[in-house]
């Protein structure tokens, strides 16, 4: 039941994330009136970073900055109160982002250094990513994939019983309007 708690909170977040104001797509221009692919591209990493932050359950996913607030609501107390916190993710870019102390950081657990192989797919993923020839989706369904096959103790912890295919078919039809970067730093 606590992981079905866990894969519902994935859920929350994957819906709060689709939610968030994307229009400085539109604002961030250059000079010559352009999209700023650079500037976009950095906010962009900026909040997937925070998605794949707070989904990494292993807990070596590089922890960027974000804000959040008190959730509120009629059950706010008891829920607090249980131990299990009332906050959510404010889903804005922050200048306190770092991108490329980001994108230098060990973004696996140790226990991956053991599966070589995992490990180097892991690796190509993240460059992959980084250079918009894959989504950061599918870096993260990569990433549930590869953890699931070594078996990480951290990550079979909190997935024990969920239906990984089901949970990605959920969280691919939550993102499925999220306008993602090409590496011409397009916005497709």
């Amino acid at each position: 039941m606590t992981n079905q708690s866990v894969a519902s909170l994935d859920y929350e977040l994957a819906e709060q994330f689709m939610k968030a104001d994307f229009k400085f797509v539109e604002r961030d221009l250059d000079e010559n009136g352009q999209y700023d692919g650079i500037l976009i591209g950095k906010k962009f990493f900026h909040l997937e970073g925070i998605f794949l932050f707070l989904t990494d359950r292993t807990l070596s996913h590089p922890e960027v900055p974000y804000a959040h607030e008190e959730r509120g609501g009629k059950f706010a107390n008891i829920i607090k109160s249980v131990g299990v916190g009332n906050r959510k993710v404010i889903w804005q870019p922050s200048d306190l982002f770092d991108l490329d102390n980001y994108l230098d950081a060990n973004w696996f657990p140790a226990g991956l250094e053991m599966h070589y192989l995992e490990l180097n797919e892991m690796n190509e993923a993240k460059d992959l990513y980084i250079e918009r020839k894959i989504s950061f989706l599918e870096y993260f369904f990569k990433r549930l994939d590869i953890y699931k096959y070594c078996e990480l103790p951290t990550f079979i912890k909190y997935y024990r019983g969920v239906d990984l295919e089901k949970y990605k078919d959920k969280i691919r039809k939550i993102t499925n309007d999220f306008p993602h970067l090409n590496e011409k730093g397009e916005v497709i």
